[in-house]
């Protein structure tokens, strides 16, 4: 019997634990991979755990039919415990492997890529893994490096090939991780003209539709000066580092818009209250057109504990704000004093005379902004496409020849082949 893969396209499978990663950080791959002539599969968490809302994972999901990608339900789960949704999960994927001949698989997220490379070395298929941000890292938890650290190690012998997105992941990868090839690329990419306007005279213009609109809509003095942040309201976002400096502010323009959706909003809200900063503070959940959340904000704040590389960072500093950002891993390599400031998380009162100091120089905020948006050139979606490409030629061509030799040059065990 003929196998019916015989004479179809090559298959690529990529892997998240979530869709909204998919949605976030996958789809210009996705692009690269089908303009190569591959048949691309998606396989995450369309249902649970996502960072957008429902909303947007169907338009996700129709987008991805329209591409004409293969999308599978994956019940992979955010967290390793309880250990049940791990194991599903991992039956899930060794039955996917053996349904479709996957010529090498790219997956992201810590718990998805881990099973994602377990199944992968069963079935002798060769991976790419993007780490967006190891959990291990200087200044991370002990706990962090009790469990996470030993695992990667041991899961490095098993992926081909490792991307990372920042320097101290990259040299600490080539240090003590195995992969068979480890390489850097410049985060996710971002298109910087799709956050600023083409002329002076249409940034301010926008700027000013912008805050009319949002000001209204939020209830916020058009004249009040506006703090932002972009992410999930999660701890390790720490957005309460932020409440804490403006209950010193003593300033009753400054208003802080906290764009996001997570568990912790009622935390937030409930500190604000007890900070007596409530009124002064915004929590529209997640919003779609964050283009025009840059284009209101006087001053942007990302006072993540942990990081890769920020997507909403960079998008920030493409709209020509300036930034205050904590200074951890994966923030260190996009601001530096000309297009903001760094501060020590934990230290509130050194991030309210951040703050303060930018509120009150506009010629600052602007020339921090401007520095911003020229520095920001570097990390484009086209800079990053063109090494993605050149990734994924490797794996094509078997330049990248896997770990274990007993793969085919397709990825496939020649002894687990139908006839």
């Amino acid at each position: 019997m003929m196998d019916k893969d015989m004479h179809t396209k090559p298959k690529v499978l990529l892997l998240a634990s979530v869709a909204s990663m998919i949605d976030q950080f996958n789809l210009p791959n996705i692009r690269l991979l089908l303009d190569m002539g591959y048949e691309v599969h998606v396989a995450c968490n369309f249902l649970k755990g996502n960072t957008c809302d429902g909303r947007r994972i169907l338009k996700l999901a129709d987008t991805l039919d329209q591409m004409h990608v293969v999308c599978h339900q994956w019940d992979c789960p955010r967290e390793v415990l309880p250990p049940a949704k791990c194991i599903r999960a991992f039956r899930q994927l060794i039955r996917l492997m053996e349904q479709y001949r996957f010529a090498w698989i790219h997956c992201h997220s810590p718990v998805g890529s881990a099973l994602a490379r377990i199944a992968a070395h069963r079935k002798r298929i060769r991976v790419v893994y993007t780490a967006h941000g190891f959990h291990f890292y200087k200044g991370a938890p002990f706990k962090n490096w009790l469990f996470y650290y030993p695992a990667e190690k041991l899961l490095s012998y098993w992926t081909d090939l490792l991307i990372t997105v920042n320097k101290e992941d990259e040299q600490f990868a080539r240090r003590h991780l195995r992969a068979g090839q480890i390489c850097r690329i410049p985060g996710i990419g971002i298109e910087p003209g799709r956050f600023c306007g083409s002329s002076a005279k249409e940034q301010v213009a926008e700027r000013r539709k912008s805050r009319e609109r949002w000001c209204k809509k939020q209830q916020i003095p058009e004249n009040a000066q506006i703090l932002l942040s972009v992410g999930e309201l999660s701890r390790r976002k720490n957005h309460q580092d932020v409440l804490k400096a403006l209950s010193g502010l003593c300033s009753k323009d400054v208003y802080y818009i906290i764009c996001g959706q997570g568990e912790q909003r009622e935390k937030l809200m409930k500190q604000a209250c007890a900070l007596g900063i409530a009124k002064y503070v915004r929590i529209p959940g997640y919003v779609e057109d964050v283009k025009s959340l840059y284009a209101l904000a006087d001053l942007f704040l990302f006072p993540s504990l942990q990081e890769g590389l920020p997507v909403a960072l960079m998008e920030a500093m493409a709209a020509g704000l300036s930034c205050i950002a904590s200074d951890i891993r994966g923030n260190r390599e996009l601001i530096d004093y000309r297009g903001g400031r760094l501060f020590s998380p934990g230290k509130s009162i050194q991030l309210r005379e951040a703050i303060r100091e930018f509120l009150q120089d506009p010629s600052l905020r602007e020339t921090c902004g401007k520095y911003n948006q020229k520095k920001i050139e570097g990390f484009s979606l086209e800079l990053v496409q063109q090494q993605m490409r050149q990734i994924y030629g490797r794996m094509e061509t078997g330049k990248i020849s896997g770990r274990n030799k007993e793969r085919s040059a397709d990825g496939w065990n020649k002894k687990n082949q139908r006839i």
